[in-house]
């Protein structure tokens, strides 16, 4: 009897905990589903209402008066302290942490106490029209005594004595003119060059292949200045003749002392002369400067597209016409290199779901003086938009994926801050970043949007536009009242007049080193001026006069126009964060690359076609390329978005297939550039080429001795194409098909 009262027990006991163990069971099932469902479910778009609503033109007003108040250069106190050390707390103290990178690196400055110019040298020694050492203050705001001189970065220090030519924008084919039609010999000469077309990096490195001994850089009224030349700011804000244009010359990204590896305490770093600077010694002048030895030039008469606005007689030399035959140019450059600490701030947002994947937004922080477009205006924005994505923050919202904002140091240097977190932080940053959304100012004028980005973001960027109010009240009581109406109005599509033209991504900003060098799918964006006009950029870029009144009171003067770039930057970090499906489009990216092999047959195919070449290799591969997009389309929008797995492992392929366009040793042997649709132009790296290794191979192919070397080179870069779109197409294909199974059972 007690045996069985034991045993009794000993059941009822059994079966209390297979009850409890049921009743677990069947509770926590609810739980999970409610959790899969929240997951499965994309953004609420009331929180992309809010963040519209909170983000306030006001509020970037007054961020842009307080990064803007006083001088910010690369290495100065007032960047890596001042300016860093506010967006650090700000952003440790407003969202789920803050943290700070630095770096050792080489900078470069004018010697304040013996100021770069230029002057005419006559034959018994004595110096006359010299150039302003300094730029004249037009305004109370720009009389800082921590001004920078205007110079040129990494200009090696030199007293340069020589025969003054001109050579217009200073492209390859500018100083091809000189030499093959002209038959001048540049051996020597000091190039006069004016800003505008190409980088002034290039411009720098053709003078030095073309053997001139310096170079002088200005800007001329031509590019910088519409109307009148009376009518320059202050009164408007077009370039007034005593506006200089500062700039690096540093023709690749990163620290020049550690090429490809971050500037940390193991850093190995090279001598100043195994570095890729400069050789000849330059300097940049104004216009009214530049009058003085243009006006005074021997030789024939400029063609007329060489013509500036300059009331001279524009002519090439070299050397000077009488009574100054017997002068030269002096070029006094007293510009130093040394090295400095750098900062970047990184602020974090984790997401809920998947905190390993990364939507990275970045603004560079340093300015060559005021820099109240360049940078500030999108680090000002910036700035209210992390205000406004915390206030979501306190009100419940949460992101899918995590948000890293970045500001970025020494970038006007040759994009250094981020190329060395991206060298340091490539591993982790490489697999996990969804994209990378860069503003480097937010506008350059008040006309429309300007957007540069990879094909795979371009409806992501059209719906996120078609969410943003219309900054201009004209264009809204003529009936487009988005952002993208005005867009596809003023730049419509080259190919299509119903959407807005979106251009390609070259270099110049940060985006460079994470599409280079990690694949990851960026957009570059801002509002810019009329590109009807013939302004080369904004006309203040990189002078003393780029401050808080130029912007406030010519530009935007509610700052409404920020306030738009501040939205849409926020509604695209808010949809790559928050879909459950990544908005890619893999087909578009296919059907740009039909038009760029189309294109690139209209332009060289009767020249391959007589050496027995085609591009039937990359023809299949773009076709393989669509229909393996147009398969991974369809998967996308069948998946189960109830099934954690599967969404990831389609948000994987998307995400990656940037990464497929990389080629590791680099676009023509340029280890700088390795996405082999989109890198650079190889003689300006503003400019963004569509197969860039072919056009390297093909540019000016008639004239190389060595024929069958180049042809060879085409051959290969055809063969490299061919290759990287066929292994694209396979990286987007259903994982099992490698194996030639299926993943549908």
């Amino acid at each position: 009897m007690h045996r069985m009262k034991i045993l009794g027990l000993a059941a009822l006991a059994v079966a209390s905990l297979l009850i409890g163990i049921l009743i677990g069971h069947f509770a926590i099932i609810p739980t999970q589903l409610s959790w899969l469902k929240k997951m499965s479910g994309d953004g609420d778009p009331e929180y992309s209402q809010q963040l519209h609503q909170e983000i306030q033109a006001e509020e970037i007003h007054k961020n842009l008066q307080f990064f803007s108040k006083r001088p910010h250069i690369a290495g100065s106190f007032q960047d890596e302290e001042v300016l860093m050390k506010y967006i650090h707390n700000t952003w440790k103290s407003s969202l789920d942490g803050s943290k700070i990178y630095n770096y050792t690196v080489l900078l470069s400055y004018p010697n304040a106490s013996d100021p770069n110019y230029v002057a005419i040298l006559s034959d018994d020694g004595t110096e006359s029209d010299l150039s302003d050492k300094v730029e004249k203050i037009l305004s109370p705001d720009q009389n800082d005594s921590s001004v920078v001189n205007p110079f040129n970065a990494y200009s090696p220090p030199g007293v340069i004595v020589g025969d003054p030519v001109y050579v217009n924008y200073g492209t390859v084919e500018d100083f091809q003119y000189l030499t093959r039609n002209l038959s001048m010999n540049l051996t020597g000469t000091v190039a006069i060059a004016r800003y505008g077309k190409i980088f002034r990096g290039h411009k720098v490195k053709n003078g030095e292949r073309f053997g001139c001994a310096g170079m002088i850089l200005y800007s001329d009224p031509a590019d910088y200045v519409v109307g009148s030349l009376d009518r320059v700011y202050p009164l408007d804000w077009w370039l007034p003749g005593t506006g200089t244009q500062r700039g690096t010359l540093f023709t690749n990204y990163g620290d020049p002392q550690t090429p490809f590896y971050p500037s940390t305490n193991s850093a190995f770093f090279l001598d100043q002369k195994n570095m890729n600077l400069p050789k000849i010694p330059v300097t940049p002048i104004g216009y009214n400067n530049a009058v003085k030895y243009l006006s005074k030039m021997s030789g024939m008469e400029v063609p007329n597209k060489w013509k500036g606005r300059l009331n001279i007689t524009y002519r090439v030399g070299p050397g000077f016409a009488s009574p100054y035959e017997k002068s030269k140019i002096k070029l006094y450059v007293k510009t130093y290199n040394v090295q400095k600490s750098i900062k970047n701030v990184f602020g974090f947002i984790e997401g809920q779901y998947e905190p390993d994947r990364y939507v990275i937004l970045g603004n560079h922080r340093d300015a060559w003086v005021f820099g109240a477009i360049d940078p500030s205006s999108a680090t000002a924005t910036l700035m209210e938009l992390s205000r406004a994505l915390s206030k979501l923050l306190q009100k419940g919202w949460r992101p899918r994926r995590s948000i890293l904002l970045c500001s970025w140091g020494a970038e006007e240097y040759g994009l250094i801050g981020s190329a060395e977190s991206v060298e340091e932080l490539g591993k982790a940053l490489g697999p996990r970043t969804v994209a990378y959304l860069n503003v480097d100012l937010s506008l350059s004028g008040n006309s429309t949007l300007l957007a540069s980005a990879t094909p795979i973001l371009h409806k992501l960027l059209f719906a996120a536009a078609k969410k943003v109010k219309n900054p201009n009240p004209c264009e809204i009581r003529a009936g487009r009242k988005t952002v993208y109406d005005t867009w596809v109005k003023n730049q419509p599509s080259l190919y299509d007049p119903n959407i807005p033209r979106v251009f390609d991504l070259g270099s110049g900003s940060d985006h460079t080193s994470f599409l280079q060098t990690l694949g990851v799918t960026a957009i570059d964006m801002q509002y810019t001026h009329d590109k009807k006009s013939s302004i080369a950029s904004y006309p203040m870029y990189h002078s003393v006069y780029e401050t808080v009144d130029l912007v406030s009171r010519l530009m935007d003067k509610g700052f409404y126009y920020h306030q738009a770039v501040a939205r849409l930057w926020g509604e695209l970090a808010l949809r790559l964060a928050d879909d459950v499906i990544l908005h890619f489009d893999c087909v578009l990216y296919a059907e740009t690359l039909q038009r760029v092999v189309n294109e690139v047959h209209r332009g060289y195919g009767p020249e391959l076609l007589e050496h027995n070449i085609t591009l039937n290799s990359v023809k299949e591969a773009v076709g393989e390329f669509l229909q393996a997009a147009k398969a991974m389309q369809s998967r996308a929008e069948k998946a189960d978005r109830e099934n954690p797995l599967e969404v990831r492992m389609i948000n994987d392929q998307l995400m990656q297939l940037e990464r497929a366009f990389i080629d590791p040793l680099g676009v023509a042997g340029n280890l700088y550039y390795r996405h082999v649709i989109y890198a650079p132009n190889q003689h300006n790296l503003y400019a963004a080429s569509s197969f860039p290794g072919l056009a390297s191979a093909m540019f000016d192919i008639e004239n190389d001795p060595n024929q069958e070397r180049r042809w060879k080179q085409v051959k290969k870069e055809i063969s490299v194409i061919a290759y990287t779109i066929a292994s694209a197409a396979r990286s987007i294909e259903d994982p099992s098909s490698i194996g030639g199974g299926s993943t549908k059972h």
